[in-house]
C-alpha cells in the first residue's frame, strides 16, 4: 500500500512539474511584429519591450512597465499607425484573480517610453468572458484591422476595434461533427479576410475521448463551415487537457488562402491541407503528411508561410543537425499538392553556417538553445527562444545575407544584420535565408554583394563554391619512395657488351648513340678511303701518288689484323678502334650507374634502363638480430619528429578560423599549437603546420565558418640524420611528401577522415669497391588515404542540399598508424671496378682476334679458290709479256739480251708497284732508261699497248748498240 501511494505521489509530482514547466514556457513571453515594430510582453517581468524596425540596426528599444500586474497575457497583435512615435496593439489577457478574459487596446507614445504611463490615456480594457478560466486562448486581427477574433476553450468572438466593443460571441460546446454533438478545444488558429481555420480537438462521448480536427469558420457572421478529421485514431481526454507542450499544435494559412499547414507535435508531423470551394463553402480536398521519427523531435512546433504561397517554414524543437542549438527552422519551397511526401525536403535551415546564433548568452555552457515559437511578417522571421530572448532575422536584398549577429543582452534582443554573401556563394532573390553555393566553373571572393557568380578561366581550378581561380599545378603530390626494379634478365657484363651493339630504340637521336651506327660510319669512311686510293692508282695521278704511298704506310703501321703487312688491314683496324672506343665509354657509364638512388641508367633517354645493379627485396618483421645490424637505423626512424602541413585550396578560411587538437581515448582533446599559417596573395588558399606528438597520434582539425574547401593537400616532413661507423653508414633520410585530394566539381566533405599509414623502408647498398662502406638508408613511406568518401555529393543528393549549409565548421580527422612490418631493399653491383676493366680489355682483344681470323680464313681458303676460278689480270699481262719477249729474243745478240735481261716478275702486287716507283725515281734524273723499267711500268696498261711500246724501245736500243 505504501509503495502504491509513493508511486502515485511521484506520478502526481511529474504531472505538476510538467504543468508548471509548460506554463512557464507558454505563458511567459508573447511576441508580435509588423512592418514598424516588434513588441514583446513579459508575464514574469510585467513589462513591454518595444523595438522600432526602422532603427533596429542601431539596437534601439523602449521598455515600459505594465501597471496591470494581475493580467496574464495570452496574445498580442500590433495595429498599423500613421505616426512613427505611436504604437498601438491589441492584447488578450486573463485576470488571474477574477478568472475573467479581457481584451485591451493599448496605445503608447514612444517619446515618453521612460515615463510612467497614465492608464486612462494608454489602456482600454473590455471584459469579454467572466468567471471561467480558459486554458487555450488565441487572438488574431483581420487584414483590414476592423475586428479582432478570439478562439478559446469555451467561446469564440469577434471584437469591434473601431468601437471597442464585442461584435459577436458564441459558445463552442454544441458543434456537430459526424453524427454527434460536442465541443472543441483550440490549439492553433489563423485567419484570412472572411474565414478562419482552427486546429484542435473535438471532444465526444461525454468528454471521454477527443479527435484531432480542423475547423473552417466563417467570420461574418461567426459560423462553422466545415470540420475535417486530421488523424484516424482517437486520443484520450486526459492527454488533451495537459499543459505539456509535446501535445501542442500549430496552424498557418498561405498568403493566397489555398493551403493550410498544420503542425502536430505529439505525432512529429506536419500536414499540408489544400482548400477548395468558394466564399460560401470551403472544404479540405486532400492531405499531404510530412513526418520524421528518427532524426527530429517536436517537428511542427510552429509553422509559418513566407510571402511565397509555396514556401513554408517549420520549427523543429529538437534536431540532430545542429551543434550549438537543439532547435532549427526548416524552410521548404515548392510545397504543392502535386508532390509526394518523400520529395518534400528543406531548401535551407536556420541556424546554418552563415547564420549562427553562437553569440547568444545561455544559462549554462552545457545547455543548447531551444526555440519555442516563430513569427513572420513580410518575410522577416522572429524567433522566440526558451530563455526569453528574441532573435530577429530581416529579409535581406539580393546579394546579401542576414548573418552578422548584433546582441543587446540587456533587452534580450538579437538581430542578424545583412552583409554581402560569403565567398563562394551568391543570392539572386531577397529573403531571410542564406546565400547559395556558386556552381562549378564560377567564383565569388565575398568582398562585394554577389547576385551571380563570376565565370572562371577554363584552365583554372574552380570547383563548387570557388572563392577564386587556383592553378592546381602549384599543389602537386610528390613522394620520395619508389619500388625497387627487378634484377635484369641479363646480368652478365659480357652479354651486355654484345647486346648493346644492336639498337633497341629506332629514333634517330638514339641510333646515333649506338655502336652499330659508328661501326657503319667507320666502315663507310674506310670504303671511301679505299676508293680514293684505288682511283689514284688507276688514273696514275703521279702528282699525288707520293701522298698515296704515305697513307698506305700509315695504315700498314696501324694494321692490327695482318700485323703491319697490309694497308687494307689498317682500314679494318679503324672499325675495330671505333667499336673498342664505344665499348670503353659504355663500360665507364655502366660502372658509374651504381647505385640506383644517385645515378642514372645508361642511355636513360633512349629507354635503356641498363644499370650496374641487381636487387632483391622482401617484407620483414622487426625480429631481434644477434648482430644488431638494423637496431641503429630502427632507433633513428622511431625518434624522427614529424611536422604536418595542411594546404587549404580555394577557400577564404583565415588563420584564426583554424583549430587543431589531439584526440585522446579518454578525456577531452588536447589543443595543438599551429604555426607558419600563411595565406596566398589572392587570399583564396592558405596553409598551416603543426608538430605531431607521436607517430601514432590522432589529430582533429576544425575550420570554423561558412567556408567551402575546393581541395586539400596534406604534407609530412621529417629532418634527416647521419651516423658514421667504421664499415657502415646509417643514414636517416629527410621525409618530405605531399598528397593532393580533390573531387572534380565538388567540395571537400564537411567531415572527412584520413588515415596515414607509416611503413619503414630500409635500403641496404653494398659497396662498389672492397674498401667502400655499406650504407643503411632508412626512410618512412607514408600512404595517406581518405576513408569512406572525400565529397558529400551523394549524401546531399539523397538527404537534401540544405545539409551543405548546416554545419558551421569543416572537420578533418587524421589518424596516424605504424605498420608492424618493414620493407628491406638490397642493392649490389653486377660487376665491380677491377672485373669490369679486365672484361672490357678481354672483349677488345677478342674482337681483334675475331677480325684477324676472318682475314686469315680469306687468305688461306677463299683467295686461292678465287684465283683458281678467275685468273687475275696480272697473270694475263705476265703471260702476254713472256710471249712477246720470246718473239723479240731471236733478233737480239746474246750480249744485248744478257745486258738488257728483264727483271723477274713479282707475284706480289704491292712489291711490284713499290719497285716500279723506285725505278722511276732513280731514272728520273738519268738519261738512261733500262728496258726492264719500261716493261714493268707498262704492265698496268692494256696488253697490246705494252707489247708494242716495249718492242719499239728494244729496237731503238738495239740499233744504237
Amino acid at each position: 500500500m505504501e509503495i502504491v501511494i509513493l508511486l502515485l505521489l511521484i506520478l502526481k509530482w511529474q504531472i505538476l512539474a510538467m504543468r508548471y514547466e509548460s506554463k512557464e514556457d507558454i505563458h511567459d513571453l508573447r511576441v508580435a511584429l509588423n512592418d514598424q515594430f516588434i513588441i514583446a510582453a513579459s508575464n514574469v517581468q510585467k513589462t513591454y519591450i518595444i523595438h522600432s524596425i526602422s532603427n533596429i540596426i542601431s539596437n534601439s528599444s523602449c521598455i515600459i512597465n505594465n501597471p496591470y500586474r494581475e493580467l496574464n497575457i495570452h496574445g498580442i497583435s500590433i495595429l498599423t499607425m500613421n505616426q512613427n512615435n505611436l504604437v498601438s496593439f491589441v492584447q488578450l489577457a486573463e485576470n488571474i484573480t477574477s478568472m475573467s478574459t479581457i481584451i485591451s487596446q493599448i496605445t503608447l507614445n514612444l517619446t515618453k517610453c521612460n515615463n510612467t504611463l497614465k492608464r486612462r490615456k494608454s489602456f482600454h480594457h473590455t471584459i469579454v468572458w467572466d468567471n471561467e478560466r480558459q486554458e487555450h486562448m488565441f487572438l488574431k486581427i483581420d487584414p483590414q484591422q476592423k475586428f479582432a477574433y478570439v478562439f478559446a476553450d469555451s467561446f469564440i468572438l469577434s471584437y469591434d476595434l473601431l468601437n471597442n466593443q464585442i461584435d459577436q460571441i458564441n459558445r463552442t460546446n454544441s458543434i456537430i461533427f459526424g453524427n454527434s454533438y460536442g465541443s472543441f478545444t483550440p490549439y492553433a488558429f489563423d485567419l484570412k479576410n472572411d474565414w478562419a481555420a482552427v486546429a484542435g480537438f473535438h471532444i465526444i462521448q461525454n468528454n471521454s475521448r477527443s479527435k484531432q480536427c480542423v475547423y473552417i469558420f466563417g467570420l461574418q457572421p461567426l459560423r462553422v463551415i466545415n470540420v475535417s478529421s486530421i488523424g484516424l485514431n482517437d486520443m484520450q481526454e486526459f492527454d488533451r487537457i495537459s499543459f505539456n507542450h509535446d501535445y501542442d499544435m500549430s496552424l498557418a494559412i498561405n498568403p493566397s488562402g489555398t493551403t493550410l499547414a498544420i503542425g502536430e507535435v505529439q505525432l512529429n508531423r506536419v500536414t499540408i491541407a489544400h482548400i477548395d470551394g468558394n466564399e460560401q463553402v470551403r472544404f479540405i480536398s486532400n492531405f499531404i503528411q510530412m513526418s520524421e521519427f528518427d532524426v527530429w523531435n517536436g517537428f511542427g512546433r510552429s509553422v509559418v508561410w513566407l510571402e511565397d504561397d509555396e514556401t513554408l517554414a517549420i520549427l523543429v524543437l529538437k534536431s540532430s543537425n545542429q551543434n550549438s542549438s537543439q532547435s532549427e527552422i526548416q524552410v521548404y519551397k515548392n510545397v504543392d499538392r502535386n508532390r509526394s511526401p518523400g520529395s518534400i525536403i528543406p531548401s535551407f535551415i536556420i541556424p546554418n553556417n552563415q547564420q549562427t546564433l553562437d553569440g547568444i548568452h545561455q544559462w549554462t555552457s552545457s545547455l543548447k538553445q531551444t526555440f519555442r515559437h516563430i513569427r513572420i511578417h513580410s518575410n522577416n522571421i522572429l524567433i522566440q527562444l526558451s530563455n526569453g530572448h528574441i532573435v530577429y532575422i530581416p529579409s535581406a536584398n539580393a546579394g546579401f545575407c542576414s548573418r552578422k549577429l548584433v546582441s543587446n543582452d540587456a533587452r534580450n534582443f538579437h538581430v542578424l544584420q545583412p552583409k554581402p554573401c560569403v565567398s563562394g556563394t551568391y543570392k539572386n532573390i531577397s529573403g531571410p535565408g542564406p546565400c547559395t553555393i556558386c556552381p562549378s566553373g564560377t567564383k565569388n571572393n565575398g568582398i562585394r554583394p554577389s547576385i551571380q557568380c563570376q565565370p572562371c578561366k577554363t584552365t583554372a581550378f574552380c570547383p563548387l563554391g570557388a572563392s577564386g581561380e587556383v592553378n592546381l599545378t602549384d599543389f602537386r603530390s610528390h613522394i620520395q619512395t619508389f619500388s625497387y626494379p627487378d634484377t635484369p634478365n641479363i646480368d652478365d657484363y659480357d652479354d651486355l657488351l654484345l647486346l648493346n651493339f644492336f639498337p633497341t630504340n629506332l629514333k634517330l637521336s638514339c641510333l646515333v648513340l649506338t655502336p652499330l651506327f659508328w661501326t657503319i660510319v667507320a666502315t663507310v669512311l674506310c670504303l671511301l678511303m679505299w676508293f680514293i686510293m684505288f682511283f689514284i692508282k688507276r688514273r696514275r695521278l703521279t702528282s699525288i701518288d707520293s701522298y698515296r704511298q704515305r697513307v698506305k704506310s700509315f695504315f700498314k703501321h696501324n694494321d692490327l689484323i695482318g700485323e703491319g703487312e697490309r694497308w687494307i688491314g689498317g682500314l679494318a683496324s679503324v672499325v675495330i678502334f671505333a667499336i673498342i672506343i664505344y665499348s670503353t665509354i659504355f663500360a665507364y657509364f655502366y660502372l658509374h650507374s651504381y647505385p640506383l638512388e644517385t645515378r642514372e641508367a645508361v642511355n636513360k633517354k633512349c629507354d635503356n634502363n641498363q644499370r650496374n645493379s641487381k636487387f632483391d627485396n622482401a617484407l620483414q618483421l622487426p625480429l631481434p638480430e644477434p648482430d644488431g645490424t638494423y637496431w641503429k637505423i630502427f632507433d633513428m626512424l622511431n625518434k624522427q619528429p614529424f611536422t604536418m602541413t595542411v594546404h587549404l585550396i580555394n577557400t577564404r578560411a583565415q588563420c584564426n578560423d583554424i583549430t587543431v587538437a589531439r584526440n585522446r581515448h579518454t578525456g577531452a582533446p588536447l589543443s595543438i599549437v599551429e604555426k607558419n599559417c600563411t595565406l596566398s596573395t589572392n587570399n583564396v588558399s592558405g596553409s598551416f603546420s603543426f608538430d605531431l606528438p607521436s607517430h601514432t597520434s590522432s589529430v582533429r582539425i576544425d575550420i570554423n565558418g561558412p567556408h567551402f574547401i575546393g581541395a586539400l593537400r596534406l604534407c609530412l616532413y621529417g629532418k634527416s640524420n647521419v651516423i658514421n661507423e667504421d664499415f657502415i653508414v646509417h643514414r636517416l633520410r629527410e621525409l618530405d611528401i605531399c598528397t593532393l585530394f580533390y573531387t572534380n566539381n565538388q567540395t571537400i566533405g564537411l567531415s572527412t577522415a584520413f588515415v596515414v599509414r607509416l611503413i619503414k623502408v630500409i635500403n641496404v647498398t653494398r659497396p662498389l669497391a672492397r674498401d667502400d662502406k655499406t650504407f643503411y638508408d632508412g626512410i618512412w613511406a607514408p600512404f595517406i588515404t581518405y576513408m569512406d568518401t572525400l565529397s558529400d555529393e551523394l549524401y546531399f543528393a539523397e538527404k537534401g542540399e540544405y545539409l551543405r549549409y548546416e554545419s558551421k565548421e569543416t572537420n578533418l580527422d587524421i589518424q596516424f598508424a605504424e605498420e608492424i612490418y618493414f620493407v628491406q631493399n638490397n642493392q649490389s653491383p653486377i660487376i665491380r671496378r677491377g672485373a669490369l676493366f679486365f672484361h672490357t680489355i678481354l672483349f677488345s682483344f677478342s674482337l681483334i682476334e675475331i677480325v684477324a681470323m676472318i682475314f686469315l680464313l680469306y687468305k688461306l681458303w677463299f683467295r686461292p679458290i678465287h684465283q683458281h676460278i678467275l685468273p687475275s689480270r696480272h697473270d694475263l699481262v705476265v703471260n702476254e709479256f713472256r710471249t712477246s719477249q720470246m718473239q723479240i729474243s731471236p733478233n737480239l745478240s746474246p750480249h744485248l739480251l744478257q745486258s738488257h735481261k728483264p727483271r723477274t716478275l713479282h707475284t706480289n702486287d704491292d712489291e711490284l708497284e713499290h719497285q716500279n716507283v723506285h725505278n722511276w725515281r732513280r731514272t728520273k734524273n738519268s738519261t738512261r732508261r733500262p728496258i726492264a723499267l719500261r716493261i714493268e711500268e707498262r704492265w698496268d696498261n692494256p696488253l697490246t699497248v705494252s707489247v708494242d711500246v716495249s718492242f719499239n724501245h728494244l729496237s731503238s736500243q738495239h740499233s744504237s748498240v
